[in-house]
C-alpha cells in the first residue's frame, strides 16, 4: 500500500509540474488577426493587385495552403480548379446553385459541402460532407473582397482569364 501512495504522489507530482510549466511557461497563442504585408489598408486598383491579395490571403489568413498542398493529401490541390469549375458543376455529385466557373469558386469557399472532390470528403459521409470550413467563419474570417481575391488569385493560377470584379478594380 506503501508504495501504491508514492506511485500516486509521483504521478500528482508530474502532472502538476506539467501543468505550471503549460500555463506559465509556453507563451499564449496570439489570436488577433494578422495584417495583409503590403496591401493592408489599401485599396484594390487593378486585377494584378486584386491577385496579389487572393494569393496573400491564399499562402497567410485564409490558411489554404495548409490543406491544399502535395505534401498533406488532406484536400485538392488547387492551381487548376478553375478550369475544371466547368467539369464539376456538371457532375452527378454536384448540389450546388452555380452556372459558372467564378460562383462555383465562391460556392466552394462558402459552402464547401455543395460539391466535394471523390476521396476527399469527411471520413464516412461518403463524400457528402466537406472537412473545409465555410471561410466566411469566426475560424478564418474572410470578408466579401479577400474571397473574391482568392477567386481572382485561383483563376490566375489556373490559366484561364480573370472574371472576378471589385468596385475599384480595372484591367
Amino acid at each position: 500500500m506503501n508504495n501504491l501512495i508514492k506511485a500516486a504522489l509521483f504521478s500528482l507530482l508530474i502532472i502538476g509540474l506539467y501543468t505550471f510549466y503549460s500555463a506559465v511557461v509556453i507563451p499564449p497563442i496570439a489570436t488577433e488577426e494578422q495584417p495583409l504585408e503590403g496591401l493592408a489598408g489599401e485599396s484594390i486598383k487593378t486585377v494584378d493587385d486584386l491577385v496579389a491579395l487572393g494569393e496573400a490571403v491564399y499562402n497567410g489568413k485564409g490558411a489554404c495552403a495548409l490543406c491544399h498542398n502535395p505534401q498533406g493529401g488532406r484536400a485538392p490541390m488547387l492551381e487548376n480548379s478553375a478550369h475544371l469549375a466547368g467539369e464539376r458543376i456538371k457532375a452527378p455529385g454536384y448540389r450546388g446553385k452555380a452556372t459558372d466557373a467564378e460562383g462555383y469558386l465562391y460556392e466552394s469557399l462558402v459552402e464547401p459541402s455543395a460539391y466535394v472532390v471523390p476521396g476527399f470528403g469527411t471520413s464516412g459521409s461518403g463524400d457528402m460532407a466537406s472537412p473545409m470550413p465555410d471561410v466566411r467563419s469566426r475560424s478564418i474570417g474572410l470578408d466579401e473582397t479577400e474571397i473574391k481575391a482568392v477567386i481572382a488569385y485561383l483563376q490566375s493560377v489556373s490559366g484561364v482569364d480573370i472574371t472576378v470584379k471589385v468596385e475599384g478594380a480595372g484591367e
